[in-house]
């Protein structure tokens, strides 16, 4: 209903609407900051819904015997399934706006928006969305981001009390391009715990989940987001690179393809079956990583989240020159220590050549020269973390 309102008015009414509401809700925010901080409550943040470092973090304050009140705000509270005891909250509703003003403990996933002011006696954990990164961002990326980000960007670090870390790359990026000089707790990331600690009757869930039996092999094919929602870079003969899997490693194989949130949308483009499998509204792209045993990208972060397994990965870009020149990377493309095809006869070619010893002694020799803090227990350090600012 709201939906088909907005249609009907015009573009100078919408635009004084949003003022409109975005004055009221500062004008609650201040209003709630009247009320004492509660000692007890976290509010832990994450714009895509129930997933990503934010969700490690909620179910290990949520497993403990002394948890505090915990609150989860995101713009996806529908499809949000959060433990027993943790309230789901719409981003921007009155109640998650009255949370952030009172809560002791923040945990975000993402910058918070602007209105936000930190009191005092609050304390803000910084998780991120992103570990070791290919792609420039932030400080490295500013001339793209507009001033407002930037500006936004330095208020929210300015906030911050802490970043989470999962390797001596991330500590120095957050130091050199996050406008952030504060501490940093080098413990790894929590969305990782999942691919280093993974249990089996877990594994079994998800792919049950996914409708893919006990004994099938798993290709995940997830590729970057491209400007303009261009989905031309994402063709892929998913039947053809089947069989070929299946000739290479053996087994049954099939392929789960993981679209970038921002085109999932449009994830309909592709024909699936039951060797294609529509998992780009998963809802937890790290109990996918998990159950995966090869990943397909191009340019996604995640090649070396995924590398934390010891499993292979592949890189298919259609567009290396163009999307390195426009985007701009920390690493040399080319000198990845992953196999690269430009096309998808050179990704054939990629598959049949591989030699699991060869790949992984140069995955092996990148990640060293990182200093990656991977354990497995990053959940467990930032809760004890948590706990001990609540003095539980």
């Amino acid at each position: 209903m709201r939906s088909q309102i907005k249609k009907l008015l015009p573009a100078w009414m919408l635009t004084i609407l949003k003022h409109l509401r975005y004055l009221w809700i500062v004008f609650l925010f201040y209003l709630f900051r009247l009320a004492p901080v509660n000692p007890r409550r976290v509010v832990i943040c994450n714009v895509w819904g129930f997933g990503d470092n934010a969700k490690y973090v909620t179910e290990e304050l949520a497993g403990r015997k002394q948890r505090p009140q915990i609150i989860f705000i995101t713009n996806h509270p529908q499809s949000a399934y959060a433990p027993k005891g943790v309230t789901t909250l719409k981003t921007n509703s009155v109640k998650a706006i009255k949370a952030l003003a009172t809560a002791k403990i923040w945990v975000d996933n993402n910058r918070k928006e602007s209105y936000i002011r930190k009191r005092k006696n609050q304390y803000y954990i910084q998780t991120w969305h992103g570990g070791i990164a290919l792609k420039k961002i932030e400080k490295d990326y500013g001339d793209k981001l507009g001033e407002r980000y930037v500006a936004n960007a330095k208020r929210d670090s300015a906030m911050a009390d802490l970043f989470v870390s999962n390797s001596n790359f991330c500590t120095n990026l957050y130091k050199n391009s996050f406008w952030y000089q504060g501490e940093i707790l080098e413990c790894g990331s929590p969305r990782n715990d999942i691919l280093l600690n993974p249990h089996r009757q877990k594994l079994e869930e998800v792919k049950a989940r996914l409708g893919v039996k006990s004994d099938s092999k798993v290709a995940i094919y997830a590729p970057t987001y491209r400007e303009g929602n261009n989905t031309k870079p994402y063709q892929l003969d998913f039947n053809k690179m089947s069989t070929i899997l299946e000739e290479k490693f053996g087994g049954s194989w099939l392929f789960a393809v993981r679209l970038h949130p921002l085109v999932s949308e449009q994830s309909s483009f592709l024909k699936y079956s039951k060797r294609i499998i529509n998992a780009s509204y998963y809802r937890d792209i790290y109990e996918l990583m998990a159950v995966g045993d090869l990943l397909i990208t191009d340019y996604s972060n995640i090649m070396f989240e995924f590398s934390l397994m010891k499993k292979p990965v592949f890189l298919y870009a259609l567009d290396e020159e163009e999307y390195t020149k426009d985007r701009g990377f920390y690493f040399d493309y080319p000198s990845l220590p992953y196999p690269k095809a430009n096309s998808q006869e050179e990704l054939i070619e990629c598959v049949k050549n591989y030699q699991e010893t060869e790949y992984q002694n140069k995955v092996d020799a990148f990640l060293n020269q990182l200093d990656i803090y991977e354990t497995g227990t990053a959940s467990k350090q930032v809760a004890d973390h948590i706990f001990k600012v609540l003095n539980i």
